[in-house]
Protein backbone atom coordinates (compact mmCIF):
# COMPACT_ATOMS: atom_id res chain seq x y z
CA UNK A 1 0.00 0.00 0.00
CA UNK A 2 1.49 3.28 -1.09
CA UNK A 3 1.82 6.16 0.98
CA UNK A 4 -1.21 8.49 0.91
CA UNK A 5 -1.99 12.04 2.88
CA UNK A 6 -3.33 10.98 6.50
CA UNK A 7 -2.60 7.33 5.90
CA UNK A 8 1.24 6.06 6.29
CA UNK A 9 2.27 3.17 4.80
CA UNK A 10 1.91 -0.08 7.16
CA UNK A 11 4.20 -0.18 9.70
CA UNK A 12 7.10 -2.59 7.86
CA UNK A 13 9.62 -0.67 8.98
CA UNK A 14 12.87 -0.17 7.95
CA UNK A 15 16.16 0.92 9.63
CA UNK A 16 16.07 4.93 8.76
CA UNK A 17 15.25 8.34 10.57
CA UNK A 18 14.28 9.61 7.07
CA UNK A 19 18.21 11.61 6.55
CA UNK A 20 18.59 12.75 2.93
CA UNK A 21 21.77 12.00 2.11
CA UNK A 22 22.09 14.63 -0.66
CA UNK A 23 23.95 13.20 -3.77
CA UNK A 24 27.05 14.97 -5.07
CA UNK A 25 29.04 17.88 -3.34
CA UNK A 26 28.94 22.00 -3.76
CA UNK A 27 30.49 22.51 -6.42
CA UNK A 28 29.82 26.13 -7.87
CA UNK A 29 30.12 26.49 -11.60
CA UNK A 30 31.71 28.46 -14.47
CA UNK A 31 30.96 29.70 -17.81
CA UNK A 32 27.50 30.09 -19.16
CA UNK A 33 24.47 28.00 -20.21
CA UNK A 34 22.88 28.86 -23.98
CA UNK A 35 19.99 29.99 -24.61
CA UNK A 36 16.52 29.02 -22.22
CA UNK A 37 13.67 27.26 -24.05
CA UNK A 38 10.48 26.11 -22.38
CA UNK A 39 9.58 22.63 -21.37
CA UNK A 40 6.37 21.48 -20.05
CA UNK A 41 5.10 18.12 -18.85
CA UNK A 42 1.11 17.43 -19.13
CA UNK A 43 1.07 14.50 -16.08
CA UNK A 44 -1.84 12.51 -14.68
CA UNK A 45 -1.38 12.32 -10.77
CA UNK A 46 -2.67 9.85 -8.08
CA UNK A 47 -3.57 12.50 -5.08
CA UNK A 48 -4.02 10.86 -1.84
CA UNK A 49 -7.12 12.02 0.38
CA UNK A 50 -9.04 10.60 3.34
CA UNK A 51 -11.78 9.19 0.73
CA UNK A 52 -9.00 7.56 -1.09
CA UNK A 53 -7.02 8.64 -4.16
CA UNK A 54 -8.15 10.67 -6.58
CA UNK A 55 -6.53 11.22 -10.31
CA UNK A 56 -5.20 14.94 -10.77
CA UNK A 57 -3.96 16.95 -13.88
CA UNK A 58 -0.51 18.19 -13.53
CA UNK A 59 1.27 20.52 -15.77
CA UNK A 60 5.26 21.18 -14.98
CA UNK A 61 7.02 23.62 -16.54
CA UNK A 62 10.49 25.13 -16.52
CA UNK A 63 12.78 27.07 -18.69
CA UNK A 64 16.21 25.09 -19.82
CA UNK A 65 18.85 25.84 -21.94
CA UNK A 66 18.85 24.34 -25.32
CA UNK A 67 23.12 23.69 -24.45
CA UNK A 68 25.14 23.67 -21.96
CA UNK A 69 29.03 22.86 -20.77
CA UNK A 70 30.52 20.54 -19.00
CA UNK A 71 31.39 22.55 -15.89
CA UNK A 72 28.91 25.58 -16.06
CA UNK A 73 25.83 25.87 -14.08
CA UNK A 74 22.36 24.40 -15.19
CA UNK A 75 19.47 27.01 -13.79
CA UNK A 76 16.07 25.80 -14.22
CA UNK A 77 14.30 28.87 -14.41
CA UNK A 78 10.56 29.92 -14.64
CA UNK A 79 9.86 27.06 -12.66
CA UNK A 80 5.51 26.09 -11.95
CA UNK A 81 3.69 23.91 -11.30
CA UNK A 82 0.10 24.47 -11.72
CA UNK A 83 -3.14 21.89 -11.21
CA UNK A 84 -6.61 21.85 -9.53
CA UNK A 85 -7.64 19.72 -7.15
CA UNK A 86 -11.51 18.71 -6.70
CA UNK A 87 -13.47 19.96 -4.56
CA UNK A 88 -15.37 16.93 -3.27
CA UNK A 89 -12.27 15.49 -1.28
CA UNK A 90 -11.18 18.76 0.33
CA UNK A 91 -14.82 19.78 1.65
CA UNK A 92 -13.57 19.16 5.39
CA UNK A 93 -10.94 21.41 4.72
CA UNK A 94 -12.39 23.95 2.63
CA UNK A 95 -15.44 24.21 5.12
CA UNK A 96 -18.45 26.52 4.01
CA UNK A 97 -17.91 30.21 2.41
CA UNK A 98 -15.01 31.53 0.77
CA UNK A 99 -11.41 30.82 1.59
CA UNK A 100 -8.34 32.28 1.48
CA UNK A 101 -5.68 29.03 0.40
CA UNK A 102 -1.62 29.46 0.52
CA UNK A 103 0.63 26.94 0.58
CA UNK A 104 3.73 25.07 -0.32
CA UNK A 105 5.35 22.13 -2.70
CA UNK A 106 7.50 19.96 -3.13
CA UNK A 107 8.58 17.98 -6.61
CA UNK A 108 11.00 15.45 -6.58
CA UNK A 109 13.02 15.14 -10.23
CA UNK A 110 15.47 13.25 -11.36
CA UNK A 111 18.50 14.43 -13.36
CA UNK A 112 20.14 11.75 -15.67
CA UNK A 113 23.37 12.12 -17.92
CA UNK A 114 25.22 9.03 -18.97
CA UNK A 115 23.16 6.26 -17.03
CA UNK A 116 24.11 8.06 -13.70
CA UNK A 117 21.13 9.63 -12.03
CA UNK A 118 20.52 12.13 -9.09
CA UNK A 119 17.18 13.24 -6.98
CA UNK A 120 16.90 16.86 -6.89
CA UNK A 121 14.03 17.79 -4.47
CA UNK A 122 12.19 21.24 -5.74
CA UNK A 123 11.84 22.33 -2.44
CA UNK A 124 9.87 25.82 -1.25
CA UNK A 125 7.59 25.97 -4.49
CA UNK A 126 5.01 28.57 -3.24
CA UNK A 127 1.36 28.79 -4.12
CA UNK A 128 0.27 32.53 -4.03
CA UNK A 129 -2.56 33.61 -2.06
CA UNK A 130 -6.09 32.63 -4.09
CA UNK A 131 -9.41 33.50 -2.59
CA UNK A 132 -11.62 30.13 -3.86
CA UNK A 133 -15.52 30.64 -3.55
CA UNK A 134 -17.93 28.13 -2.19
CA UNK A 135 -18.58 25.97 -4.67
CA UNK A 136 -15.13 25.74 -6.79
CA UNK A 137 -12.59 23.25 -7.07
CA UNK A 138 -9.21 24.67 -6.21
CA UNK A 139 -6.59 25.72 -8.98
CA UNK A 140 -3.27 26.06 -7.39
CA UNK A 141 -0.15 27.48 -9.00
CA UNK A 142 3.09 27.26 -7.40
CA UNK A 143 6.74 28.87 -8.26
CA UNK A 144 9.65 29.59 -7.04
CA UNK A 145 13.79 29.00 -7.23
CA UNK A 146 15.03 25.24 -7.83
CA UNK A 147 18.10 23.87 -7.18
CA UNK A 148 21.45 24.17 -10.26
CA UNK A 149 23.39 21.64 -11.30
CA UNK A 150 26.54 21.29 -12.73
CA UNK A 151 27.49 18.13 -15.37
CA UNK A 152 31.49 17.22 -15.13
CA UNK A 153 31.20 15.61 -18.32
CA UNK A 154 29.20 15.69 -21.84
CA UNK A 155 26.06 13.84 -22.38
CA UNK A 156 22.84 15.01 -22.67
CA UNK A 157 21.24 15.57 -19.01
CA UNK A 158 17.62 14.50 -18.81
CA UNK A 159 15.10 15.79 -15.74
CA UNK A 160 11.82 13.49 -15.34
CA UNK A 161 9.21 14.39 -12.73
CA UNK A 162 8.38 12.31 -9.87
CA UNK A 163 6.32 12.68 -6.34
CA UNK A 164 4.94 15.99 -5.58
CA UNK A 165 4.09 16.82 -1.93
CA UNK A 166 1.55 20.05 -1.03
CA UNK A 167 1.34 22.10 2.37
CA UNK A 168 -2.07 23.69 1.91
CA UNK A 169 -3.13 26.23 4.08
CA UNK A 170 -6.44 28.03 4.01
CA UNK A 171 -7.37 31.34 5.78
CA UNK A 172 -11.04 32.12 6.46
CA UNK A 173 -12.48 35.38 4.31
CA UNK A 174 -15.49 37.65 5.24
CA UNK A 175 -17.78 36.23 8.12
CA UNK A 176 -16.37 33.10 8.26
CA UNK A 177 -14.40 32.77 11.84
CA UNK A 178 -12.98 29.49 11.31
CA UNK A 179 -9.63 28.04 12.58
CA UNK A 180 -6.92 28.20 9.63
CA UNK A 181 -5.99 24.95 8.62
CA UNK A 182 -3.24 22.63 7.08
CA UNK A 183 -3.90 19.91 5.10
CA UNK A 184 -0.55 18.12 2.87
CA UNK A 185 -1.36 16.26 -0.15
CA UNK A 186 0.79 13.94 -1.41
CA UNK A 187 0.76 13.20 -5.20
CA UNK A 188 2.39 10.55 -7.48
CA UNK A 189 2.39 10.11 -11.34
CA UNK A 190 0.12 7.55 -12.47
CA UNK A 191 1.77 4.73 -14.10
CA UNK A 192 2.43 3.91 -17.48
CA UNK A 193 2.98 7.33 -18.70
CA UNK A 194 6.06 9.08 -19.72
CA UNK A 195 7.66 11.69 -17.21
CA UNK A 196 10.29 13.25 -19.10
CA UNK A 197 10.17 17.29 -18.50
CA UNK A 198 13.26 18.19 -20.91
CA UNK A 199 16.83 17.49 -21.89
CA UNK A 200 19.78 20.03 -21.91
CA UNK A 201 22.81 18.53 -24.32
CA UNK A 202 26.53 19.26 -23.42
CA UNK A 203 28.99 18.48 -25.78
CA UNK A 204 32.16 17.37 -25.23
CA UNK A 205 34.95 20.14 -24.20
CA UNK A 206 38.36 21.08 -22.69
CA UNK A 207 37.16 19.94 -18.79
CA UNK A 208 34.99 16.94 -20.07
CA UNK A 209 36.03 13.97 -17.62
CA UNK A 210 36.07 10.37 -18.55
CA UNK A 211 32.14 8.52 -19.24
CA UNK A 212 30.82 7.65 -15.77
CA UNK A 213 33.27 9.63 -13.66
CA UNK A 214 31.25 11.51 -12.10
CA UNK A 215 26.92 12.25 -12.12
CA UNK A 216 25.89 16.01 -12.05
CA UNK A 217 26.64 18.10 -9.50
CA UNK A 218 23.65 19.23 -7.69
CA UNK A 219 24.18 22.87 -5.11
CA UNK A 220 20.85 22.64 -3.32
CA UNK A 221 19.21 26.46 -2.84
CA UNK A 222 17.96 26.13 0.36
CA UNK A 223 19.70 26.43 3.87
CA UNK A 224 21.78 23.59 4.56
CA UNK A 225 24.96 22.39 1.34
CA UNK A 226 25.09 18.62 0.61
CA UNK A 227 27.58 16.67 1.92
CA UNK A 228 28.72 16.27 5.41
CA UNK A 229 29.93 19.50 7.12
CA UNK A 230 33.71 20.11 7.53
CA UNK A 231 34.51 20.73 11.42
CA UNK A 232 34.09 24.59 12.07
CA UNK A 233 37.52 26.45 12.68
CA UNK A 234 35.58 29.26 15.02
CA UNK A 235 33.69 29.27 17.50
CA UNK A 236 30.00 28.07 18.16
CA UNK A 237 28.80 31.42 17.64
CA UNK A 238 30.30 31.71 14.16
CA UNK A 239 28.72 31.53 10.81
CA UNK A 240 29.87 28.36 9.42
CA UNK A 241 30.53 28.61 5.32
CA UNK A 242 29.15 26.30 3.60
CA UNK A 243 27.07 24.33 6.59
CA UNK A 244 23.88 26.86 6.86
CA UNK A 245 23.37 29.61 4.05
CA UNK A 246 20.08 31.51 2.87
CA UNK A 247 17.97 30.53 0.11
CA UNK A 248 19.30 31.04 -3.69
CA UNK A 249 18.80 35.02 -4.43
CA UNK A 250 18.73 36.25 -0.86
CA UNK A 251 22.16 37.91 1.06
CA UNK A 252 23.14 39.87 3.69
CA UNK A 253 24.12 43.28 2.65
CA UNK A 254 27.47 44.00 3.66
CA UNK A 255 28.50 44.97 6.80
CA UNK A 256 24.96 43.40 8.18
CA UNK A 257 25.45 39.78 8.53
CA UNK A 258 24.11 37.71 11.57
CA UNK A 259 25.87 38.25 14.54
CA UNK A 260 25.03 36.69 18.05
CA UNK A 261 22.26 37.33 19.79
CA UNK A 262 22.87 37.72 23.61
CA UNK A 263 19.97 36.96 26.40
CA UNK A 264 17.40 38.17 27.12
CA UNK A 265 15.98 37.43 23.91
CA UNK A 266 18.54 35.10 22.03
CA UNK A 267 20.97 31.50 23.61
CA UNK A 268 17.78 30.43 25.25
CA UNK A 269 18.09 26.65 26.72
CA UNK A 270 14.67 24.85 25.40
CA UNK A 271 13.62 21.09 25.06
CA UNK A 272 10.88 19.16 23.66
CA UNK A 273 10.05 15.77 21.74
CA UNK A 274 9.92 14.49 17.67
CA UNK A 275 8.37 11.27 16.94
CA UNK A 276 7.26 10.39 12.90
CA UNK A 277 7.88 8.23 10.58
CA UNK A 278 9.65 7.17 7.62
CA UNK A 279 8.53 5.68 4.22
CA UNK A 280 11.18 2.58 3.63
CA UNK A 281 10.38 2.81 -0.50
CA UNK A 282 12.28 -0.74 -1.30
CA UNK A 283 10.01 -2.72 1.17
CA UNK A 284 6.85 -0.60 0.68
CA UNK A 285 6.94 0.16 3.69
CA UNK A 286 7.33 2.60 6.79
CA UNK A 287 9.06 3.42 10.00
CA UNK A 288 7.53 4.33 12.95
CA UNK A 289 9.00 6.08 15.82
CA UNK A 290 6.86 4.67 18.71
CA UNK A 291 9.26 6.37 21.67
CA UNK A 292 9.79 10.16 20.64
CA UNK A 293 13.75 12.15 20.67
CA UNK A 294 14.23 14.25 23.40
CA UNK A 295 15.84 17.67 22.11
CA UNK A 296 17.71 19.92 23.59
CA UNK A 297 18.33 23.44 21.99
CA UNK A 298 20.04 26.58 22.15
CA UNK A 299 17.37 28.74 21.06
CA UNK A 300 17.98 31.64 18.66
CA UNK A 301 21.70 32.09 19.14
CA UNK A 302 23.03 34.44 16.24
CA UNK A 303 20.50 37.01 14.17
CA UNK A 304 20.34 38.49 10.90
CA UNK A 305 17.83 40.97 10.79
CA UNK A 306 18.34 42.31 6.81
CA UNK A 307 17.98 39.46 4.83
CA UNK A 308 17.17 40.58 1.54
CA UNK A 309 15.17 38.25 -0.82
CA UNK A 310 13.83 38.84 -4.68
CA UNK A 311 10.27 38.67 -3.51
CA UNK A 312 10.61 39.71 0.26
CA UNK A 313 12.78 40.58 3.56
CA UNK A 314 13.34 38.58 6.49
CA UNK A 315 15.04 38.06 9.76
CA UNK A 316 17.49 35.15 9.85
CA UNK A 317 17.56 33.23 13.07
CA UNK A 318 19.72 30.11 13.89
CA UNK A 319 19.17 27.59 16.64
CA UNK A 320 21.26 24.38 17.23
CA UNK A 321 20.92 21.40 19.59
CA UNK A 322 21.29 18.01 20.06
CA UNK A 323 19.39 14.85 20.83
CA UNK A 324 19.46 12.94 24.22
CA UNK A 325 18.76 9.49 25.47
CA UNK A 326 20.29 8.02 28.48
CA UNK A 327 22.94 10.78 28.31
CA UNK A 328 24.03 9.59 24.86
CA UNK A 329 23.47 11.29 21.68
CA UNK A 330 20.64 9.37 20.17
CA UNK A 331 17.31 8.39 19.20
CA UNK A 332 15.56 6.01 21.61
CA UNK A 333 16.29 2.59 19.74
CA UNK A 334 13.12 1.23 18.22
CA UNK A 335 12.77 -2.65 16.58
CA UNK A 336 11.61 -2.94 13.21
CA UNK A 337 9.68 -5.33 11.30
CA UNK A 338 9.56 -5.90 7.19
CA UNK A 339 9.45 -8.25 4.94
CA UNK A 340 13.11 -8.34 2.89
CA UNK A 341 12.91 -8.81 -1.01
CA UNK A 342 9.43 -8.73 -0.33
CA UNK A 343 8.47 -12.84 1.33
CA UNK A 344 11.41 -12.96 4.20
CA UNK A 345 10.47 -11.97 7.30
CA UNK A 346 13.24 -9.87 9.07
CA UNK A 347 13.56 -8.04 12.31
CA UNK A 348 16.02 -5.60 13.79
CA UNK A 349 16.97 -3.40 16.59
CA UNK A 350 17.60 -0.01 15.20
CA UNK A 351 20.29 2.63 16.66
CA UNK A 352 20.20 6.06 15.43
CA UNK A 353 23.37 8.44 16.49
CA UNK A 354 23.75 12.12 16.28
CA UNK A 355 27.36 13.05 14.37
CA UNK A 356 27.89 16.85 15.47
CA UNK A 357 24.97 18.81 16.54
CA UNK A 358 21.45 19.57 14.71
CA UNK A 359 21.15 22.76 13.19
CA UNK A 360 18.10 24.78 12.59
CA UNK A 361 17.87 27.91 9.99
CA UNK A 362 14.47 30.14 10.54
CA UNK A 363 13.55 32.54 8.03
CA UNK A 364 10.62 34.84 8.92
CA UNK A 365 9.25 37.20 6.19
CA UNK A 366 8.37 40.86 6.65
CA UNK A 367 5.48 40.88 3.97
CA UNK A 368 2.17 39.83 6.55
CA UNK A 369 -0.55 37.37 5.05
CA UNK A 370 -4.30 39.23 4.59
CA UNK A 371 -5.19 38.14 8.52
CA UNK A 372 -1.83 40.03 9.75
CA UNK A 373 0.21 37.44 10.21
CA UNK A 374 4.02 36.51 9.55
CA UNK A 375 5.02 33.29 7.63
CA UNK A 376 7.77 31.58 8.87
CA UNK A 377 10.53 29.03 6.83
CA UNK A 378 12.27 26.37 9.06
CA UNK A 379 14.91 23.84 8.40
CA UNK A 380 16.43 21.79 10.48
CA UNK A 381 19.79 20.00 9.16
CA UNK A 382 22.08 17.10 11.17
CA UNK A 383 24.35 14.21 10.25
CA UNK A 384 23.28 10.75 11.83
CA UNK A 385 24.28 7.35 11.54
CA UNK A 386 22.40 3.87 11.37
CA UNK A 387 23.26 1.19 13.34
CA UNK A 388 21.38 -2.27 13.66
CA UNK A 389 21.48 -4.77 15.96
CA UNK A 390 19.74 -8.11 17.01
CA UNK A 391 18.67 -9.08 13.97
CA UNK A 392 16.34 -12.09 13.15
CA UNK A 393 15.20 -13.62 9.87
CA UNK A 394 12.05 -16.20 10.26
CA UNK A 395 12.44 -15.78 13.52
CA UNK A 396 16.20 -17.28 13.72
CA UNK A 397 19.58 -15.19 14.62
CA UNK A 398 21.32 -13.66 11.89
CA UNK A 399 24.97 -12.63 13.44
CA UNK A 400 25.37 -9.10 12.23
CA UNK A 401 28.16 -7.66 14.38
CA UNK A 402 28.42 -5.01 16.61
CA UNK A 403 29.47 -2.44 13.88
CA UNK A 404 26.75 -2.93 11.33
CA UNK A 405 25.79 0.23 10.42
CA UNK A 406 25.44 2.95 7.64
CA UNK A 407 28.50 3.53 5.24
CA UNK A 408 28.98 7.06 6.11
CA UNK A 409 26.75 9.79 8.70
CA UNK A 410 23.58 10.30 6.74
CA UNK A 411 21.96 13.68 6.11
CA UNK A 412 18.26 14.66 7.77
CA UNK A 413 17.14 17.74 5.98
CA UNK A 414 13.86 18.71 6.93
CA UNK A 415 11.53 21.69 6.60
CA UNK A 416 8.39 22.93 7.82
CA UNK A 417 6.22 25.92 7.18
CA UNK A 418 3.96 27.72 9.74
CA UNK A 419 2.31 31.27 10.24
CA UNK A 420 2.36 33.42 13.71
CA UNK A 421 0.90 36.08 15.01
CA UNK A 422 -0.99 37.83 18.45
CA UNK A 423 -4.37 37.54 17.26
CA UNK A 424 -4.25 33.92 15.94
CA UNK A 425 -3.00 30.91 17.27
CA UNK A 426 0.67 29.41 15.33
CA UNK A 427 -0.57 27.03 12.40
CA UNK A 428 1.75 24.62 10.38
CA UNK A 429 4.84 24.27 11.88
CA UNK A 430 7.31 27.11 13.86
CA UNK A 431 10.46 26.22 16.63
CA UNK A 432 8.77 27.00 20.11
CA UNK A 433 4.87 25.63 19.11
CA UNK A 434 6.41 22.67 16.64
CA UNK A 435 4.23 21.10 14.18
CA UNK A 436 5.50 18.80 11.09
CA UNK A 437 8.88 18.67 9.41
CA UNK A 438 8.94 16.93 6.22
CA UNK A 439 11.42 16.04 3.68
CA UNK A 440 13.04 12.87 1.47
CA UNK A 441 15.33 10.35 2.79
CA UNK A 442 18.34 8.92 0.01
CA UNK A 443 19.45 5.43 2.56
CA UNK A 444 23.34 4.87 1.80
CA UNK A 445 25.16 1.35 1.47
CA UNK A 446 25.67 -0.52 4.93
CA UNK A 447 29.36 -1.38 6.41
CA UNK A 448 30.47 -3.66 8.86
CA UNK A 449 27.57 -6.10 8.49
CA UNK A 450 28.09 -9.49 9.63
CA UNK A 451 30.87 -11.89 11.69
CA UNK A 452 31.52 -15.02 9.32
CA UNK A 453 30.51 -14.06 5.96
CA UNK A 454 29.67 -10.48 5.03
CA UNK A 455 26.38 -9.23 4.76
CA UNK A 456 26.81 -5.21 3.48
CA UNK A 457 25.29 -6.68 -0.14
CA UNK A 458 22.36 -7.95 1.48
CA UNK A 459 21.10 -5.36 3.42
CA UNK A 460 22.37 -2.28 1.05
CA UNK A 461 20.51 -4.18 -1.48
CA UNK A 462 17.19 -4.45 0.56
CA UNK A 463 16.95 -1.22 2.43
CA UNK A 464 19.39 1.29 0.22
CA UNK A 465 17.53 3.80 -2.28
CA UNK A 466 15.94 6.99 -2.95
CA UNK A 467 12.71 8.88 -2.25
CA UNK A 468 11.58 7.81 1.38
CA UNK A 469 9.03 10.28 2.43
CA UNK A 470 9.38 11.32 6.12
CA UNK A 471 7.10 13.05 8.42
CA UNK A 472 8.07 14.35 11.77
CA UNK A 473 6.12 15.73 14.40
CA UNK A 474 7.68 18.33 16.89
CA UNK A 475 5.66 19.13 20.09
CA UNK A 476 5.83 22.70 22.00
CA UNK A 477 8.88 23.58 23.77
CA UNK A 478 10.10 24.39 26.96
CA UNK A 479 11.51 27.11 27.00
CA UNK A 480 13.49 29.10 29.51
CA UNK A 481 12.51 31.99 30.41
CA UNK A 482 9.15 31.93 28.98
CA UNK A 483 5.98 31.44 31.13
CA UNK A 484 3.65 30.58 28.01
CA UNK A 485 5.60 27.58 27.28
CA UNK A 486 4.65 24.14 28.47
CA UNK A 487 6.88 22.58 30.86
CA UNK A 488 7.60 19.61 31.32
CA UNK A 489 7.16 19.38 27.65
CA UNK A 490 4.30 17.61 26.60
CA UNK A 491 5.23 14.06 23.77
CA UNK A 492 3.56 14.38 20.51
CA UNK A 493 1.10 12.65 18.65
CA UNK A 494 3.23 11.50 15.09
CA UNK A 495 1.17 13.13 11.97
CA UNK A 496 0.34 10.21 9.37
Amino acid sequence: MRFRTSRMRRVAHVGTVGVLALAAGLVPGTGSASDTHVVEADLTYSCGFSAGPQPVAVRVTAGLPVTSSAGSVIQPEEVSVSLTLPRAPLAEFLGTGSKQVSGVTQLVTEVTQRGESTEVSWQGLRIAETTVGAQDDLSVRATGAVPTITPRSSGDIAFTVGQLDLELTTEATGDDTATPSVLPVSCKPAADQPVELGTVGVPSGAVDTPPGSEAPQVPVPGIVSPGRPEAAAAGDDEIVPGKVQPPEGCYFPKGQEPVPLPPPNGSRPGSGYMAGYSNAEKLNGAMLFKDPGYLVLRLNYMMGINLVCPDDSATWLMTDGKVDYNGKPQMPPTEATFLTFGFMPTTAKVELSLDGKIDIATISWRKRTPDNRFRETTTAAADMWVRLYDVKVNGEPLEVGPQCRSARPMRLVLKGDGVTGRQLPPSGYTVNDGGPLTGYAEIPPFSGCGVTEDLDSLFTASVSGKGNYVKMTQAPLCVEGNPKSICPPLKPTPER
